[in-house]
């Protein structure tokens, strides 16, 4: 239990805050309280409002301004983000900030920038950062166990998310930068940590398949690290909708064993030459929003380090800005590390 209740005033009341932020919130009542909530619709904002017993208030202005806001999530689409993220450092407040980060590197770069100047912390929610079990399995994979990590492949094919419309800003490319990086920018992060080095090249491929949504409903990108390992990662909204026919699955492909991941939080199995055993941990597999705010206010109080920072966005961000440069010449591109 934190020190004290911390005070948290929430920016965007929709689909991300539905699914996970408020559950997260009620799971730790005596560590955090809701004071305000902001949405440009008006009736998400109060639905949340009314959910958590805070005040929504008509513009942001006064969050910022209010001594005893703590931090502020940015649960928002990624384009307004740095104006934002601006006004809490300026405000000397904490963030918890949704993925990915920015909508562009250039965005990245400054959030990046405007953060650190500032010494606010700021914790952004991957998978890895909330998942127990993918931060021990890149901790285990990294000490050695399994020898070096050679590749990492990670598939998802499903339809379109089911719980919020056709035509929302995550199914528009230019709004969410299309399924890579909305939904397996995930499994990319994770594996920067698994593989212990970092990105220097993609190629994508990818296409409208269907025309159901506004983006390549099918993607594939390929990246080469810096140690001579490959990942790939393959996301598909193609499925028609309404069919239950996902198919999610990870493998790790180390010197001496193969790492699969069967499934969004499924067990894990380690697979050697003699033998299969099962990957456990004596933690849940996900510690799930609640722990991000938990591990934000650790490093707020005494420093601890956090799973995932604005350093980590930024890095989600240059493969994603490379992965767009490749999308549109056909060709490999570089990625460019900022820092």
């Amino acid at each position: 239990m934190s020190k004290k209740r911390y005070e948290i005033a929430v920016i965007g009341c929709g689909a991300i805050w539905d699914i996970a932020h408020i559950g997260a919130l009620k799971e730790i009542p005596d560590d955090v309280h809701v004071k305000y909530v902001y949405d440009i619709d008006e009736t998400l904002a109060d639905k949340a409002a009314n959910e958590v017993d805070a005040t929504r208030v008509d513009n942001t202005d006064r969050m910022f301004e209010d001594d005893e806001i703590d931090i502020v999530a940015v649960l928002t689409p990624p384009t307004p983000r740095p104006e934002y993220v601006h006004k809490a450092c300026a405000a000397g407040k904490h963030l918890l900030l949704e993925k990915p980060m920015a909508r562009t590197v250039d965005d990245a770069l400054d959030i990046f920038n405007t953060i650190r100047a500032s010494g606010v912390k700021c914790f952004v929610p991957f998978m890895r950062a909330v998942s127990f079990g993918t931060r021990e399995l890149a901790r285990e994979v990294q000490s050695g166990t399994f020898g070096e990590p050679l590749s990492y492949m990670h598939t998802c094919l499903s339809p379109p998310y089911p719980w919020i419309p056709l035509e929302h800003w995550m199914h528009d490319q230019d709004e969410s930068g299309g399924p890579l990086f909305d939904f397996s920018i995930h499994f990319i992060e994770a594996a920067r940590a698994i593989i212990g080095a970092e990105a220097k090249a993609v190629t994508y491929g990818g296409g409208a398949t269907t025309g159901r949504v506004k983006s390549h409903d099918h993607a594939t990108l390929v990246v080469d690290y810096e140690g001579g390992q490959l990942g790939h990662y393959t996301k598909s909204w193609s499925f028609p909708p309404g069919v239950e026919c996902d198919h999610i699955m990870t493998h790790i492909v180390c010197r001496d064993a193969v790492i699969v991941l069967a499934g969004w939080g499924a067990k894990t199995e380690v697979y050697r030459p003699d033998g299969v055993s099962e990957f456990t941990s004596d933690k849940p597999e996900h510690g799930g929003r609640a722990d991000s705010f938990l591990n934000l206010i650790a490093a707020i109080e005494d420093g601890t380090e956090l799973y995932a920072d604005e350093l980590n966005g930024l890095r989600m961000n240059e493969i994603l800005d490379a992965m767009e440069r490749s999308r549109a010449s056909g060709s490999t591109e570089d990625i460019v590390l900022h820092n």
